[in-house]
């Protein structure tokens, strides 16, 4: 059975989940949902929430983190070694923490205050993580956060520096960032084929 990704018809917390599936070559469907059709989907789910990944007729996988793990594993984007698995948490949890903050600014911050969260979060969260991660981008030396290879760090990081440059956010402080960005996109051809194509809803692209 082909798997099915489902969310609503917006990049969002889907986008990731497509990028690990075209990186891995997973073969899969994606589902939109319209807002006017989830208030009757809703209940259906196990959390109230999307996205959701359907693996079989029994077995759905929720939570975006659950289902970008499974993605990895079956596309080879998921280390084999322990320590590396584990690094490969590690990165994934941080950019999670960026994404939870940046969601905080742009969707539930009033308008009149979001410069200021804005302010907070860039000099906080946002550059505390990114410096980190910069690091261990400049100690690995090859535009990879688990060294020598692409895996769904990357493309973690990838995708929620994509929603940062769309909102004009800085991040040319963390220079090997920047530069392992431009170098998945320019280099890897299924990420800039998926870019291209119909099926990134984050446009413009990275």
């Amino acid at each position: 059975m082909t798997l099915e990704i489902v969310y609503f018809g917006m990049a969002g917390r889907g986008e990731v989940l497509k990028l690990i599936a075209e990186a891995g070559q997973v073969e899969y469907v994606f589902t939109p949902v319209k807002y006017e059709n989830w208030s009757s989907l809703k209940p259906s789910t196990r959390y109230g929430q999307l996205p959701m990944l359907k693996i079989n007729q029994d077995v759905t996988l929720y939570q975006t983190i659950s289902i970008a793990r499974y993605l990895a594993q079956e596309g080879g984007l998921y280390p084999s070694d322990r320590i590396e698995a584990s690094l490969s948490e590690e990165y994934v949890a941080a950019v999670d923490e960026i994404i939870a903050g940046f969601v905080t600014v742009f969707f539930k911050t009033p308008e009149e205050k979001r410069p200021e969260a804005l302010k907070s979060f860039s000099e906080g969260v946002l550059k505390t993580i990114l410096n980190a991660l910069d690091k261990v981008l400049e100690k690995n030396g090859d535009y990879h956060l688990i060294k020598g290879k692409l895996t769904w760090a990357d493309l973690f990081l990838f995708d929620i520096v994509g929603n940062l440059r769309m909102r004009g956010i800085d991040i040319s402080f963390a220079s090997n960032v920047a530069k392992m960005i431009d170098n998945i996109k320019e280099n890897n051809e299924r990420i800039k084929s998926f870019l291209e194509s119909d099926r990134n809803l984050r446009k413009p692209t990275q």
